[in-house]
């Protein structure tokens, strides 16, 4: 991996992370738009699944006071499945069918609130659920905006939502950094973690994460609540048709 390339991953990791500070949202698919458009999806998983997870697992520690345990065994068994279903076929997807999930997934949750009410409190659901993100986390890297929906009617504090929900994510991006960097290589050959990252720059990139949520803190009280809302629907439906079209064209296209 060049020099360039990871410095240009570093200030990604930086401007992400700021967004998704003041917006809690887009940061991360942004971040998986820009990796699988410079590595191939195998590497682009891996890298962002090992930045989610030191982001998420560090959340989690700072809030495990607050972590919801009895629902966690029910979404842990929905992420096995989830696990077994597409190691059976061994998949890892081309960058067009990634970058058409990672598209996908916040269009689809906005749709979905409006005719679905999800609890993680109900075990049923939160099994099947957790199953069907974890294929979907597989494909594109992105589940965050569909995982809300789990939450969006539990009757839950902000604090056990936040806490919650990066212990599942944690599992999750440790799943996905597993699944792709060792399974997915030892079965098919594929390469997963990325050639020629030096695991000392994993550091740097995770200082620009804490970095960028730290520059975010006084951004994020000069915004209202309604512009908030308002600006970020905008910014994740943006970002989401962008890489639906490009991975539409990179299917269509001859020369993507």
């Amino acid at each position: 991996m060049s020099l360039s390339l990871i410095t240009l991953i570093t200030v990604a990791t930086f401007l992400t992370a700021i967004l998704s500070g003041v917006f809690g949202m887009a940061g991360g698919i942004i971040m998986m738009a820009l990796l699988l458009a410079v590595m191939p999806v195998a590497s682009a998983m891996v890298l962002h699944a090992a930045i989610q997870l030191v982001s998420n697992g560090w959340r989690c520690f700072l809030w495990r006071g607050h972590i919801v345990w009895h629902v966690t065994p029910f979404y842990g068994l929905g992420i096995v499945a989830g696990v077994g279903l597409i190691s059976v076929v061994e998949y890892v997807p081309d960058k067009a069918t990634a970058l058409i999930v990672v598209g996908s997934v916040p269009l689809l949750a906005l749709v979905l609130q409006r005719f679905i009410r999800l609890s993680i409190m109900h075990r049923g659901q939160t099994f099947v659920t957790a199953m069907v993100l974890t294929f979907i986390q597989m494909t594109g890297g992105v589940v965050g905006p569909l995982l809300d929906l789990l939450y969006n009617n539990a009757p839950l504090t902000r604090q056990q939502i936040v806490a919650t929900k990066a212990m599942t994510q944690t599992v999750m991006h440790l799943v996905r950094l597993v699944y792709f960097g060792s399974l997915i290589p030892l079965l098919t050959g594929q390469q997963g973690w990325p050639a020629g990252l030096d695991p000392a720059f994993m550091l740097l990139f995770m200082l620009a994460a804490i970095a960028g949520t730290t520059a975010a803190a006084p951004l994020l009280h000069r915004i209202n609540d309604n512009h908030f809302k308002y600006l970020s629907k905008i910014l994740i439906v943006l970002i989401s048709l962008y890489c639906l079209g490009r991975g539409i064209s990179m299917i269509y296209l001859t020369n993507p």
